[in-house]
């Protein structure tokens, strides 16, 4: 790719250093060594999972090939970056469109492994992030798709939303999380970024007149879904900040480490019941809001909201006026949400020769540009339309995981599918999933298919579990379960429900609410004859769309959005890092009691990765027994120790006084022996991999 002389462009549109927080010149090295060493045989494959999640590099059902994801906090992309994402798409991927996500990213398929360290940097050099967009890390932060120009809005989310993802990008909380956390935030109580399903839920409200927010925290989809639940009626604009990381706090000490498929947050609300959940994180924010310091909370300008038309899920289904007098938004529809290079360069090319540098990608994934005057929407539309865009069209809002063609997990080509379905002329939103887990929102759509295998006289039919009536949004709530539905007639079985709604329901009734009246017996009788197979018709039914051989449930290995295993080693030294971080903190505020815990956990964590490196049978001795199980686990290391002995005899000399004067010398004494720990720690994991590796060599 073309490099900008060490610069590139940010989100904002401005050229920044390659030293923004979000680009790193030493990911890309380091990674490119990672590859080298995997492709020598030097690593093994866990590792490099790990190392090529952190910068959302997966691997696919295609042996050697990669799906690579870009990180776009709250969908702004450039105009000009849609010419990397062209680039990139020409020289690096077998595939010939990029994909637009339902979390606002934007991601490219069938690159080989080899070439993805080219890729993620070449695309840092527009200014595109692909840090933490895998892994079990803080994900894309998705919003409202009509953030500052949304006549509702109680304040434009995007400062929140980018203050947010700066705040816990490479923090040592959010490295080895126990399963990805998800963020979303709306402007408004209308919540169009749909909370109810996320991880946490940030929905900007006032109280008394107060700006602020309310908190939902613990939903998501998945093979169980679960409804987020109200964790904060309201928090002052200052505490959002420490609210989430106590959350986020909570996920990492309490979610399941071992049973990935019980590690989403939403299950510690099963285990710990509401009230424990909620009693459990405000212990987490009492720590967090104390150590904070509130300059650095992200800031918005707050302002009435002002009757008019919310968006809904996703995004606008037609073009919007702003709240700005005389300015629109228009929305671009992008089937399948897959864009090619020709596209790609013609939309960034269209966009900067007119001046219009608001882009941004949605959850419905379509595109939407803003700020167009109302003397240029016709010229727009006019010229998109050359370029065989417009804007969505009823019975288009239809959205599909990739499914087969792609996941590892898929069991039915969804995205085939996809393209055959209409929501009809009141524009029903579809969504369609390969597998249970989810993805593509089934649980919360108008009409939700997720893919399975179904038996039918002993032959197993490529099917899909309907689901009716969902909705993501203030006053929403999941979908109910209807019958399964051949592959094959999923087309047929959608224009029959349209068919129903439409001749019969109440006037103004929507969906959810006429498909809830009739409720799921109806819908059973309804599609009885698309359900029920006879053994003549399994010729016909056992091909999945878009495939000539018989269908068969194929297990292509682990899925990668689980994440990869963490060396236990690697979480002590985070875990470090982070209560290293909030002692800096609270001395800052002269809060001594506080640094001194956090600093006393610091010593307790090194000691654990020491013992965990050097082999020790026990790895978490009592407090008082900290050297003593050093001395016994390293014998050769006796000035280290006895250095560290010191160490905790000024430490614990130091807690009885709490002295302000002498705390800097405490804590570089404490820094200059952390950093031995930490090379020790290295040098005795290595020293016990070289024999484990000879021995593998041998036998």
């Amino acid at each position: 790719m073309v490099r900008a002389e060490g610069k590139s462009i940010s989100s904002e549109g401005c050229v920044v250093s390659k030293s923004d927080i979000f680009i790193k010149q030493e990911d890309f090295d380091h990674y490119e060594q990672v590859i080298k060493d995997y492709l020598a045989g030097q690593i093994d494959h866990n590792r490099l999972v790990a190392e090529r999640l952190m910068l959302g590099v997966y691997g696919q059902r295609q042996e050697g090939l990669c799906m690579v994801r870009t990180k776009l906090p709250g969908g702004r992309v450039q105009p000009q970056q849609l010419l990397g994402y062209a680039e990139a798409l020409d020289q690096f991927s077998q595939c010939d469109v990029v994909h637009l996500t339902t979390r606002q990213d934007i991601q490219f398929n069938d690159v080989p492994l080899e070439q993805t360290p080219t890729l993620v940097r070449g695309m840092a050099d527009y200014g595109v992030t692909c840090r933490e967009a895998g892994g079990n890390t803080v994900r894309n932060i998705t919003g409202c798709p009509m953030a500052g120009a949304c006549p509702s809005e109680h304040v434009d989310i995007t400062p929140y939303i980018n203050g947010t993802a700066r705040y816990f990008v490479r923090s040592p909380l959010t490295q080895f999380l126990p399963r990805k956390f998800k963020i979303t935030m709306s402007g408004c109580e209308a919540d169009c970024a749909m909370g109810l399903i996320q991880d946490l839920g940030v929905v900007a409200t006032r109280k008394e007149g107060r700006p602020g927010f309310k908190l939902l925290a613990g939903g998501g989809l998945g093979t169980k879904p679960r409804e987020a639940v109200v964790l904060e009626e309201f928090i002052d604009e200052e505490q959002l900040l420490p609210a989430i990381e106590a959350i986020i706090a909570l996920h990492d000490k309490h979610s399941d480490r071992e049973r990935k498929a019980r590690s989403r947050i939403k299950f510690l609300v099963e285990r710990f019941g509401e009230a424990g959940f909620i009693e459990k994180y405000r212990e987490e924010f009492a720590r967090t809001s104390s150590a904070f310091d509130s300059g650095i909370a992200p800031r918005g300008e707050w302002r009435e909201a002002a009757d008019g038309p919310i968006c809904g899920h996703g995004a606008p289904r037609q073009v919007v006026p702003q709240r700005q007098s005389g300015l629109n938004a228009v929305p671009i529809h992008v089937p399948g949400g897959d864009l090619n290079a020709d596209q790609l360069r013609a939309i960034g090319n269209l966009l900067q020769g007119l001046g219009y540098s608001d882009l941004r990608t949605t959850q419905d994934q379509n595109l939407v540009v803003f700020d167009v005057a109302d003397a240029g929407v016709e010229l727009l539309l006019s010229d998109l339309q050359k370029l065989n865009l417009t804007p969505p069209k009823a019975g288009s809002d239809v959205v599909a995981c990739p499914g087969t063609a792609t996941c590892q997990l898929g069991i039915t080509n969804s995205r085939v599918v996809a393209r055959l379905l209409d929501g009809g002329k009141d524009d029903l939103s579809i969504r369609v999933n390969g597998c249970q887990n989810n993805c593509a929102h089934s649980d919360v759509a108008d009409i939700g298919f997720y893919g399975k295998g179904r038996r039918h006289f002993g032959t197993l039919v490529p099917s899909y579990a309907l689901r009716l009536g969902g909705s993501a949004v203030a006053g929403g709530g999941f979908a109910f379960a209807g019958p399964d539905v051949p592959a094959a007639r999923v087309p047929a079985a959608v224009e029959r429900i349209d068919e129903n709604y439409r001749n019969g329901r109440t006037e103004g009734e929507a969906f959810q609410a006429w498909s809830r009246r009739k409720g799921a017996g109806y819908f059973t009788e309804l599609l009885e004859d698309l359900t029920q197979v006879q053994e003549f018709e399994l010729e016909a039914l056992q091909r999945d769309h878009g495939d000539s051989a018989v269908f068969r449930v194929q297990s292509v290995g682990v899925g990668e959005c689980a994440g990869a295993q963490v060396d236990p080693l690697d979480k002590l030294l985070l875990d470090a890092a982070y209560e290293r971080n909030l002692r800096d903190a609270f001395a800052a505020k002269r809060k001594f009691d506080e640094a001194a815990e956090s600093l006393g956990s610091v010593f307790a964590l090194i000691v654990q990765a020491l013992l965990t490196a050097a082999g020790a049978e026990a790895t978490k001795p009592d407090e008082g027994r900290l050297v003593e199980a050093l001395r016994s686990a390293l014998p050769e290391n006796e000035d280290f120790v006895n250095d560290f002995n010191a160490l905790i005899g000024y430490y614990n000399g130091w807690c009885l006084e709490l002295d302000e004067l002498v705390y800097p010398e405490l804590s570089g004494r404490s820094d200059a022996w952390l950093k031995q720990a930490r090379r020790l720690c290295r040098t005795l994991q290595a020293g016990r991999q070289r024999p484990q590796k000879a021995e593998q060599q041998v036998a």
